[in-house]
């Protein structure tokens, strides 16, 4: 076995970068490539927000969109879309969920993110909150988050449910993220 020790090692060319057993590095970032088979890095991210208020109880948290505005509104890959409070994965891998909820509640509210591998014929809860009010109005903002496994884009989804007592809201708006949800696509399956 041979070591080779060295302080620096330059590009021989401007704008290629160097190739490490077979790792792209340009201008001291490793670029997303393909390891043995697996892809390494972000492929996959996208971010949705409701866009106006959602009164409880609503069982499928509907009015979702794409979020937009300065400097909002990107994604990285094809992107995530949504039908009917749906949604549905543009590709397989280990994706990160984060719900963020605001809300409102003169009693009790409960957020959840439900998921699926048959089209919600069946569901598991991967997270779920709670906002409780001890008197009048309370209003909090509740994030959830969960790692999951989508090893079918056909039937691998998850959508955001909500219950509750007494008056809650779901707040939502179309210029800003007041309620939100948020997928990053870390790896491989």
């Amino acid at each position: 076995m041979s070591t080779v020790q060295v302080d620096t090692i330059n590009e021989s060319t401007t704008g290629s970068g160097v190739t490490v057993d077979g790792v792209l590095i340009k201008d001291s970032a490793i670029a997303s490539t393909s390891i043995s088979g697996l892809t390494q890095g972000i492929t996959g991210a996208d971010q949705f927000r409701l866009t106006s208020d959602s009164t409880a109880p609503q069982t499928t948290v509907t009015g979702w969109a794409r979020a937009s505005g300065t400097l909002m509104g990107a994604k990285i890959g094809t992107g995530m879309t949504e039908s009917s409070g749906q949604f549905t994965f543009p590709s397989t891998g280990i994706w990160f969920v984060l719900l963020g909820g605001h809300c409102t509640t003169t009693s009790i509210m409960d957020m959840r993110i439900d998921l699926t591998n048959d089209n919600f014929s069946t569901s598991d809860t991967g997270a779920t909150g709670r906002v409780v009010s001890n008197s009048g109005t309370d209003e909090s903002k509740i994030y959830l988050s969960v790692l999951i496994d989508v090893q079918d884009t056909s039937t691998d989804k998850v959508k955001i449910q909500t219950a509750t007592a007494g008056t809650s809201i779901l707040k939502g708006s179309s210029a800003t993220n007041e309620t939100e949800i948020t997928f990053v696509r870390l790896g491989d399956t």
